[in-house]
């Protein structure tokens, strides 16, 4: 009698990321959401399944992880190019994200995760910081849901009230206190939600108060969560915080106890050899977001530099208002290259150090590394299959370095996150795609009129 499983991926190619070997005609078993067998063809005579899905070789990999995005700001895609950093701000985020409503977030979420998926992404960090009003959070975690995605939700906070060169309240504001409580009703929503978790995401050093850093600290602590904030991404930063403090950034976040949480840092561009020591003696991890820093010329986070100390880095596509992509195959080889120009170094960062983070060091950075990020017996079954026999892949000799380089969304034939098929062969499974669409151009159109007509809005340039 053969043993019975959900799901059998079968003649598929698997590439071994110690040797880079590829294998042929390999077999995967997964059931109950787990990696159950990785091995030749041998394994149908002795196991059957619910559902056989033919990789026709196609390369299954892990999928891909995506530590740092703003899912709202897909509603905000295309406005404020080319402007200088508060030109777009003014043009984009601060112009629509007061006039956002439920609906606008959830669609704006649903059209941000589809787009992931079909880029290969499982897993993404959604750095949450629209809570115009109360509970908005709650339709980004329906979208997670709808479309099948492993999300985790950062709750962004921001307490001060005004932020620098504001004469406003941010429309975000809300104490520490407050979003902590709002951060514990989510999840008491999805306590036992096998694929929706959570993470703390104070904003900035700018828009915090050094207490409410203290108090995210130690409710981190407590709770054993990941805390994630905006680092060096600019010399304000550091210009604010020795203003405020007399001492730079990363002793700010030493002092009041977010070094000591499980920390990951976003940007990380203006780094000093002092923060560099910090990073090491703290585990910090880092995201890494090299388009949108190209987009917005922020600069070049020292990524050759954070690698050769053993710090883990992560890849982020940050936010579509910035990005205007949420696709982590464009981030790779931007990554890649940028380091490589950057450092006039072709061989500064390649293909399968770049692989490595977005899966395992992914994985790692959001303390995940012993449920995805490989493909391992044992570890949830978040998988994607490639197909190379596209035009843009074809030949392929080295598999990752055909993905990184000339790879794109056409190459991903199917996404399965805990072990259920949530795209195959370019369809989503769970909802239709064309209405999803539909109604979140419908929406942002009408939320984009009423933001320009309320502001008497004209374009900078």
């Amino acid at each position: 009698m053969k043993n019975k499983f959900d799901i059998i991926i079968q003649n598929a190619k698997i590439v071994d990321v110690n040797t880079h070997l590829l294998s042929d005609e390999s077999v995967i078993i997964v059931d109950k959401g787990v990696i159950q067998k990785i091995g030749t063809m041998e394994l149908l005579e002795t196991s059957e399944a619910t559902r056989i899905w033919d990789a026709e070789e196609k390369l299954i990999l892990p999928g891909f992880i995506n530590t740092h995005c703003h899912l709202f700001q897909t509603f905000m895609r295309g406005l404020g190019k080319d402007l200088t950093f508060i030109k777009w701000m003014n043009n984009s985020v601060r112009l629509m994200m007061p006039n956002l409503d439920e609906e606008a977030i959830y669609l704006a979420a649903m059209v941000g995760c589809m787009e992931a998926i079909k880029s290969g992404n499982t897993t993404l960090v959604d750095f949450m910081y629209a809570h115009v009003k109360p509970h908005y959070a709650d339709y980004v975690l329906k979208a997670f849901d709808d479309c099948g995605i492993r999300g985790v939700l950062a709750r962004g906070m921001t307490d001060v009230e005004r932020l620098p060169g504001s004469p406003v309240k941010p429309a975000s504001y809300a104490t520490a206190a407050d979003s902590l409580a709002e951060v514990d009703r989510s999840r008491g929503m999805y306590l036992d939600h096998p694929r929706i978790s959570f993470a703390v995401a104070p904003s900035v050093i700018w828009g915090m108060t050094a207490d409410g850093l203290k108090e995210i600290a130690a409710y981190a602590e407590i709770k054993g969560m990941i805390v994630t904030m905006h680092i060096l991404e600019t010399v304000d930063d550091d210009q604010f915080s020795l203003d405020k403090y007399g001492k730079t950034t990363m002793r700010v976040l030493e002092d009041v106890g977010i070094l000591d949480t499980d920390f990951l840092g976003v940007h990380a561009i203006r780094v000093s050899e002092d923060d560099l020591a910090l990073f090491k003696k703290y585990q910090t991890r880092i995201s890494y977001n090299p388009l949108a820093n190209m987009i917005l010329g922020s600069g070049v986070a020292p990524i050759v530099d954070f690698t050769k100390h053993g710090i883990n880095i992560s890849l982020g596509t940050d936010g579509a208002a910035s990005n205007d992509s949420q696709n982590l195959i464009e981030v790779m080889k931007a990554g890649a290259l940028l380091q490589k120009v950057h450092n006039h170094d072709s061989a500064a960062l390649s293909a399968w150090e770049i692989f490595s983070m977005a899966t395992d060091q992914g994985a790692a950075c959001i303390n995940m590394q012993d449920q995805i990020g490989s493909l391992t017996v044992g570890k949830k079954a978040d998988l994607i299959a490639v197909d190379f026999q596209k035009p843009n892949t074809t030949p392929s000799y080295d598999p990752i370095a055909s993905l990184v380089y000339s790879g794109n969304s056409e190459n991903i034939a199917m996404a399965m996150v805990e072990g259920e098929i949530i795209f195959d062969h370019c369809l989503f499974i769970k909802f239709d795609e064309k209405e999803i669409l539909s109604r979140a151009q419908q929406k942002a159109e009408e939320i984009y009129r009423f933001s320009m007509e309320k502001n008497n809005f004209v374009r900078d340039v």
